[in-house]
């Protein structure tokens, strides 16, 4: 039986299917991988477009294959994103709110997001016909500050120093309530998917995707006292800078915008998902024991000679 935040697909029914193709284009085994999908795409009944970018770098010759990435979002019924975790956060980010579930296909390190690997897509198209696949909804944030749009994350809004070597003052509050006063590098929000992403790395929790929650990780706080907490996703977070000069937001390590601090920015829940492809097998715990060797007893692992 599927996960409990996880959907069972429907059979595609946009007449012809069509994928669109997202890659990296700094990792050359995408091209190589390029040719196959398309024949099996080609094979199954799909008809397919290549984002532009991607399909020059990778020396496609077929060029009424490449469109814009608006072109293939208006035109997609499901979006493959060739490349690693970076990759596919940049796709979503692409894709937005358009409700477009994606494919994540991993040739990266990690690949959290991406369950299916080279050696398993030629397998896999083929259950995109017969609903043979399962579409797990990824929380969004969403962060707005007065002076810019909003920007979007999969993983995580941070909240750091840029380019200067001085650290800055925050505060935080939850639902309008005051919840701690602290100097440090940064802040980071993360969703339970980010969770194991940078504020992981910063000595964050590891949140199951089922929960309905946000973590709020400071970055090298310069004091004993402050830690990572846990809220609830359904009431707004402020972030207050205190320290006056220049602090960079960024989303998912993918968009930035520097602002002119004391400042504020307020970050909620984004009003959509990502809708990530994964294996019928899908497992949360399996991915966390395959991918980040999650509870693997390190004595274990050792040779008899170490």
């Amino acid at each position: 039986m599927p996960k409990k935040n996880l959907q069972m697909s429907r059979v595609l029914k946009i007449d012809p299917p069509v994928v669109g193709i997202f890659g990296n284009i700094n990792k050359p085994e995408v091209f190589q991988l390029l040719g196959r999908i398309t024949d099996s795409l080609k094979e199954n009944g799909f008809d397919y477009f290549i984002e532009r970018g991607l399909g020059e770098a990778a020396g496609v010759k077929k060029k009424n294959k490449f469109a814009s990435p608006t072109n293939i979002l208006s035109k997609a019924g499901v979006v493959f994103s060739l490349g690693g975790d970076g990759t596919f956060l940049n796709t979503a980010q692409i894709v937005g709110d358009r409700n477009i579930p994606i494919l994540g296909v991993n040739m990266g390190r990690l690949g959290y997001f991406s369950e299916v690997g080279p050696e398993d897509i030629e397998k896999f198209i083929p259950n995109l016909r017969t609903g043979k696949y399962i579409i797990s909804d990824q929380v969004m944030l969403r962060s707005d500050i007065r002076s810019g749009k909003p920007l979007f994350a999969l993983n995580d809004i941070v909240v750091d120093k840029s380019s200067s070597i001085r650290m800055l003052e925050f505060e935080t509050f939850f639902n309008q309530e005051k919840i701690v006063r602290f100097i440090s590098d940064g802040i980071i929000i993360s969703t339970p998917s980010g969770s194991t992403a940078y504020s992981l790395s910063c000595n964050g929790p590891i949140v199951n995707p089922q929960s309905k929650v946000f973590v709020i990780t400071p970055i090298s706080p310069h004091t004993l006292n402050v830690r990572p907490i846990i809220v609830p996703d359904t009431e707004v977070i402020s972030i207050r800078i205190l320290t006056q000069g220049k602090a960079r937001i960024t989303s998912d390590g993918q968009k930035a915008l520097i602002v002119n601090s004391p400042s504020e920015i307020k970050i909620t829940k984004a009003p959509f998902t990502v809708k990530a492809i994964k294996k019928l097998n899908s497992s949360y715990f399996h991915t966390l024991k395959k991918k980040l060797h999650w509870g693997e007893d390190i004595r274990h692992s050792k040779s008899p000679d170490q």
